[in-house]
């Protein structure tokens, strides 16, 4: 028996959840604060901070921090 099957031409979508942790990394920078909570509601924290740290490879000034279950996102602190 054969296997029934469809092909149909598509352009691949565009993957959109970078540019949401690219936002939240831009929103902190345009704050102005020195550390903030993130949170994102029906996200499992390490989704987030796995999404947040893709987001800020090669971002000089924002470091990750996590507390428990917690996420964060912070200025350095320069001596």
């Amino acid at each position: 028996m054969a296997e029934t099957y469809k092909l149909s031409e598509s352009d691949i979508p565009v993957h959109r959840t970078s540019s949401v942790y690219a936002g939240i990394v831009a929103d902190f920078v345009a704050q102005g604060t020195e550390s903030m909570q993130i949170t994102m509601e029906g996200m499992k924290p390490a989704t987030l901070r796995a999404g947040l740290r893709r987001a800020l490879k090669g971002k000089e000034g924002v470091r990750l921090a996590q507390r428990g279950e917690r996420t964060y996102l912070a200025r350095p602190h320069t001596r």
